[in-house]
């Protein structure tokens, strides 16, 4: 594709460089000088063919869009049957997470965040239909039921047992119910449907937004959530982290308050991304935050069963926090002031 579309050859060149990730990613300056990245996703055929579909709606989108809009990386070239996207290669940036681990994340950075998340939702979303066919996969309600066989042949102990927690909590498939009910009867936007950290590159120039394979009309909320469920998450983390370094082997009472004390180091930060956000785009949703809440409860869950994958059984944080996102999502009113979602800077 590379050099169908005249963009140079990566093999042989001595800066190709590669990258970390679930999908194969390469950087390299091509035999014909051109800076590029390269994406190949992993996965079926079909499937992968389907998200290069979905980037390319994406990029149908922000071509309508205002040119002082979102800002992404400029596609160079895709082809849906191998599976591949070349962009222009970002030069100096660092993602969401990496600016995190470095300690510099501040709440004027998660305003930004806040104000590039309302830029996407505010692109047209007249031709982008609402497919269940494309719905992003979790959470689902049929496999609140039962897994497939191949499923559970493929899946760790600990991802059974995850599973196992999912399928016979009554009250949490209740609201897992009611949250993709609500999800399906909000107001869509063109939404990114898989949105934390990493997919936000932050550079000298700003903040730009990455990863749109799931892209499609969906609920705000979903991306909302994912961010402050991904600063939350992280937040807990270096809670229990600093816990431990402190050479406390904390009682199950003390893990919680560690874990309060985390949620309220966070606010700051989910406040602002709040605002960024309400300051851009001032949706009229009365529900937004209520189901971005509850999103952010099931980022938790969803972070619960991604750890699980390698995990021979759950270890006592991971639950802990997964409790957490458990009463988020069974209360997300009552949680929506303790993420400071309620707090509108104008």
């Amino acid at each position: 594709m590379l050099t169908r579309t005249g963009l140079g050859l990566l093999a042989g060149q001595a800066d190709l460089r590669r990258l970390p990730g679930r999908n194969r990613n390469w950087i390299c300056t091509t035999d014909t000088g051109t800076r590029v990245f390269v994406k190949q996703l992993q996965g079926p055929a079909a499937a992968s063919a389907a998200r290069v579909r979905q980037y390319l709606a994406f990029e149908k989108a922000l071509a309508k869009a205002e040119p002082a809009a979102l800002s992404a990386p400029r596609l160079l070239g895709a082809d849906p049957e191998a599976g591949v996207l070349v962009f222009t290669c970002l030069e100096g940036g660092r993602t969401g997470a990496e600016v995190w681990r470095d300690g510099g994340f501040t709440p004027e950075l998660a305003h930004s965040l806040g104000h590039t998340v309302a830029l996407l939702h505010s692109l047209p979303v007249d031709d982008l239909l609402r497919d269940p066919a494309t719905n992003p996969l979790l959470p689902s309600e049929e496999l609140l039921e039962a897994i497939p066989l191949a499923l559970f042949e493929s899946s760790s102990a600990g991802e059974l047992q995850v599973w196992a927690l999912l399928q016979n909590d009554a009250e949490l498939a209740v609201a897992l119910r009611r949250l993709l009910g609500r999800e399906r009867e909000a107001e869509p936007v063109a939404a990114h449907c898989d949105l934390r950290l990493d997919q936000f590159l932050v550079g000298d120039d700003g903040v730009h937004l990455t990863d749109f394979e799931e892209f499609r009309a969906g609920d705000a909320a979903r991306d909302l959530g994912g961010v402050v469920g991904d600063l939350l998450y992280r937040a807990l983390l270096e809670a229990a982290a600093a816990s431990r370094e402190s050479g406390e082997s904390p009682s199950r009472a003390r893990m919680v308050e560690v874990l309060a004390e985390g949620i309220r180091g966070v606010r700051p930060l989910t406040t602002a991304f709040w605002n960024g956000y309400l300051d851009t785009a001032a949706p009229a949703d009365g529900r937004l935050a209520e189901r971005t809440t509850a999103f952010t409860g099931w980022h938790l869950l969803d972070r619960l069963l991604a750890g699980a994958r390698s995990a021979p059984r759950l270890a006592a944080l991971p639950r802990a926090m997964a409790g957490i996102g458990r009463k988020a999502l069974l209360t997300p009113e009552a949680f929506v002031a303790t993420l400071g979602l309620t707090e509108v800077s104008r």
